[in-house]
């Protein structure tokens, strides 16, 4: 599951400048377009979302419930834009974001797996990632706390138009409430 997270960050990583490039005049708008991206489940979105599944996932439903659980965050996601500092052609933004708390279930898991570890045993007494990973998903799809988590964004203007540079790992992991 850490594998599959991690790629899934670097992924939108690489990809987050392209999430924001609409034409923003403020860099409040630049912000809201970012996330309005996730929020509107953006094609280039779900594109990555399931682009990435697909390479680390190994069964099919697995695939569907862990996407139903992304989408489902990014129905779930808000935020708050608290302060934004320009400075010419930079500004730095403080955004708080409110988003379910995964992380509370992939640590409930954790602390299953080194307590219960025969719980994910396949037939043979071996241990079964794919057993494991749909306990995990089950108790991620019943995830209704939520956490909230500050941001530092930084954004360029480029030809007028305000774009939120690349966000960093932590600030993915955090959109998506592994964090």
């Amino acid at each position: 599951m850490k594998k599959i997270l991690l790629v899934i960050v670097f992924l939108i990583l690489f990809t987050g400048c392209s999430l924001s490039t609409i034409n923003d005049n403020k860099p409040q708008e630049a912000i809201d377009t970012l996330f309005e991206k996730y929020r509107n489940k953006d094609d280039n979105v779900i594109e990555q979302l399931k682009d990435t599944i697909e390479n680390e996932l190994s069964k099919d439903e697995q695939k569907k419930e862990y996407e139903k659980l992304m989408e489902k965050q990014y129905d779930n996601l808000s935020y708050e834009i608290k302060n934004v500092k320009e400075n010419k052609d930079t500004a730095t933004a403080t955004v708080d974001i409110t988003v379910l708390n995964y992380k509370s279930a992939i640590n409930d898991a954790e602390k299953e797996l080194k307590n219960n570890p025969e719980k994910f045993n396949d037939d043979n007494n071996n241990f079964s990632e794919e057993k494991f990973m749909d306990y995990k998903i089950e108790l991620m799809k019943d995830v209704k706390n939520t956490v909230t988590h500050t941001l530092t964004l930084n954004l360029t203007k480029s030809n007028g138009m305000w774009m939120v540079d690349d966000l960093s790992s932590d600030d993915i992991t955090k959109i998506h409430g592994l964090y």
